[in-house]
């Protein structure tokens, strides 16, 4: 009697073996086929891992007589998501916890970058940085940050984001500049004042030296500002 009861344990956890590896490697396929791909055709350059947890639980589900089906519970989560799993024969569903890593190269500073200071190939380098840490639209070898300045003090190995940038000035308050008049054909040049900092495309208020006059101008180009009438 008791070898037939430690057979039925025996065949019982076998059984259950059997049917939690029948599901790991389904969802391992999902993973393989469905996920990688999605992901990849989204960050297309990132390094993708993905690993469900809690597979313990896996072994408490009753087996399935159908391929079982696996739905994305958050496809638009960069770090962790949940997978429903649900039978037809018998009907059951579960939920498994899913960590990913999605790794992207941008744009670092390999050197402090203070406040006001120009972003340069001297002072960055190309890095990974988990997309899930990040704050902010990211700089890549494809979109460098060249030529701006440094919003706030930057520092080493910190990666570079439209939230610490912003554009150069290219016209100081008190500078001489070239205020540029046009009217559809007609365009006439004059000597100017800035009465405010610019930069590319921003409105300032401008003199003209000859008249006094002062009008806003749009900031074209270092010491120009464009006035339409």
């Amino acid at each position: 009697m008791g070898r037939v009861k430690l057979l039925t344990i025996l065949l019982f956890f076998l059984c259950s073996w059997s049917s939690a590896s029948q599901l790991e490697t389904q969802i391992e396929q999902f993973i393989q086929q469905i996920e990688y791909k999605r992901l990849q055709s989204i960050y297309p350059n990132a390094r993708i891992s993905i690993t469900v947890q809690n597979k313990v639980a896996l072994d408490y589900l009753p087996d399935c007589n159908h391929p079982i089906s696996i739905d994305n519970q958050r496809p638009e989560a960069v770090n962790r998501t949940t997978y429903a799993i649900s039978c037809e024969n018998p009907v059951w569903k579960s939920y498994v916890p899913v960590e990913q890593s999605i790794l992207i190269e941008g744009i670092k500073a390999i050197a402090p970058i203070s406040r006001g200071e120009r972003i340069t190939t001297q002072n960055t380098d190309i890095g990974e940085i988990d997309l899930a840490t990040l704050r902010g639209h990211l700089y890549t070898s494809a979109n460098p940050p060249y030529g701006l300045v440094a919003s706030r003090n930057i520092r080493i190995n910190n990666f570079i984001t439209d939230q610490v940038t912003e554009l150069p000035d290219l016209i100081k308050k008190g500078s001489n500049i070239l205020i540029t008049a046009q009217s559809n054909s007609i365009v006439v040049r004059m000597n100017g004042v800035a009465l405010e900092d610019g930069v590319k495309g921003q409105q300032i208020r401008v003199q003209n030296v000859s008249s006094g006059r002062i009008v806003y101008g749009k900031v074209v180009s270092d010491g120009e500002v464009l006035v339409n009438y």
